[in-house]
């Protein structure tokens, strides 16, 4: 012992980057590697990246900076690994900007990083894999637990091809897991001491249409009764992919979270129309009026752009008058950011950066103050959470989860993964506090 490589991984973007960086690890583990506490002590660094928007890759040049400047000012220099969207996106580029970086492996080739770095160290040449040729979901089953919660990939890719999206293009197609191989990794994950489970992919509710395998709401019932497992979530779902009976079968799954996030991106059919998301406002009220009345308190989140190309003030506010009408529990919002490949990005009529600047700050006010009072209503009720981890301000209190995806701050003896009652009796800023029962 003591003799290992060391690793480190640095995980930009979404769930699904956070859940292949645990991949990653793993490989890494298997190959004899430990896990370094900082990319200073690391005989290989990871960056596994996000291409989404324009920041997240100003970001990671960032980082990319900062190691070239370490490589040249350390006696120890680590072997950079650039992973995932951005490395597939711009493989060929960062070889030529950032000479440093070792490897590029794009979003078909993270499993197989521990032998680019092998082969790297044999040939002393830069390794570029950013071909789509062959997709295989990762073969770790329990070990993906993080105590008592796991994420489960049960589909990759997209193939709806939102014309402002560039996650297609750098992820390929969907492609859904087999679902004995699901059922089989959630029995595992089960035994090990799991009790929450989050399914993953670009867009979950296609699962299984690209293979003839069962439906989504069937691969839902099924886990639902797998013993051990007692909440299940899912991320992402695409609205034009629900309808009212998809909505009342989940209702009727008891363990199934009842919060749903379910991106809108604009209020306006006609910039819907344009981002190609292939549902209008109508369509999209009556999956909202679904929800409510076959599960009255759960919640719903979703994402909303502003500053698409040709978006007028008459457009932002048919999007702020969405937001106000369906009363979101909360909203991920951001500025239109232009990417490679898309076809929005040939679409003119560019919408100025101050003006989209502005108008994702009155969404934000509004939205706040839509969710501070989703968040007020839950004063008074009886929750059943799971505690997360403890405070880092309070070691005698618990940050907790409702099944609806509300935080609680709690004092309580219990530790993370188990379940307690609690009355929830204030509220911080977007988080609730609560007294257990």
């Amino acid at each position: 012992m003591g003799t290992e490589k060391k690793y480190y991984i640095e995980t930009y973007g979404c769930e699904m980057n956070k859940s292949d960086s645990i991949d990653i690890a793993l490989c890494l583990q298997d190959n004899g590697y430990e896990q370094a506490k900082s990319g200073v002590d690391a005989d290989v660094v990871i960056l596994n990246t996000c291409a989404v928007r324009e920041n997240a890759e100003e970001r990671i040049f960032g980082r990319l900076g900062y190691y070239r400047a370490l490589r040249k000012s350390s006696v120890k220099r680590p072997l950079i690994v650039l992973a995932g969207c951005m490395a597939q996106e711009k493989g060929e580029e960062i070889t030529r900007l950032f000479p440093e970086v070792n490897i590029i492996a794009g979003t078909y080739h993270m499993l197989d990083i521990p032998a680019y770095v092998k082969k790297f160290e044999e040939e002393k040449s830069t390794q570029v894999a950013i071909d789509k040729s062959i997709y295989r979901f990762s073969e770790y089953k329990r070990d993906r637990a993080e105590g008592y919660k796991a994420w489960v990939n049960i589909i990759k890719g997209c193939s709806n091809y939102c014309s402002y999206c560039i996650v297609p293009y750098l992820r390929g197609h969907e492609i859904s897991k087999k679902s004995e191989n699901i059922l089989r990794e959630v029995r595992d994950l089960a035994l090990n001491g799991v009790v929450e489970i989050t399914l993953l992919g670009q867009n979950v509710n296609a699962y299984g249409r690209d293979n003839n395998d069962i439906s989504f709401n069937r691969l839902l019932g099924k886990i639902n009764d797998i013993d051990g497992i007692e909440w299940i979530r899912f991320l992402t779902s695409h609205p034009k992919d629900y309808d009212e009976e998809i909505v009342r079968r989940i209702s009727e799954l008891p363990k199934v979270c009842k919060h749903f996030h379910l991106p809108l991106q604009s209020g306006s059919d006609r910039i819907l129309s344009l981002m190609n998301r292939k549902y209008t406002i109508y369509q999209y009220s009556v999956i909202i009026e679904a929800i409510r009345k076959y599960m009255p308190h759960a919640s719903i989140t979703t994402d909303i752009i502003v500053g698409f190309p040709t978006e007028t003030e008459r457009d932002f506010h048919l999007t702020l008058d969405a937001v106000q009408n369906f009363q979101f529990d909360d909203a991920f919002t951001y500025r239109y950011s232009e990417r490679p490949f898309t076809r929005a990005a040939d679409i003119g009529g560019k919408v100025h950066p101050t003006i989209a600047k502005r108008r994702l700050e009155e969404l934000i006010e509004i939205q706040r103050n839509i969710s501070y009072e989703k968040n007020k209503n839950e004063i008074g009720r009886r929750k059943r959470v799971l505690i997360e981890r403890m405070s880092k301000k309070d070691p005698s209190e618990f940050l907790c989860k409702t099944e609806i995806g509300k935080l609680v701050v709690v004092r309580t003896k219990a530790r993370a993964g188990k379940f307690i009652d609690v009355m929830i009796n204030d509220i911080s800023g977007n988080t609730l506090r609560g007294a257990e029962l």
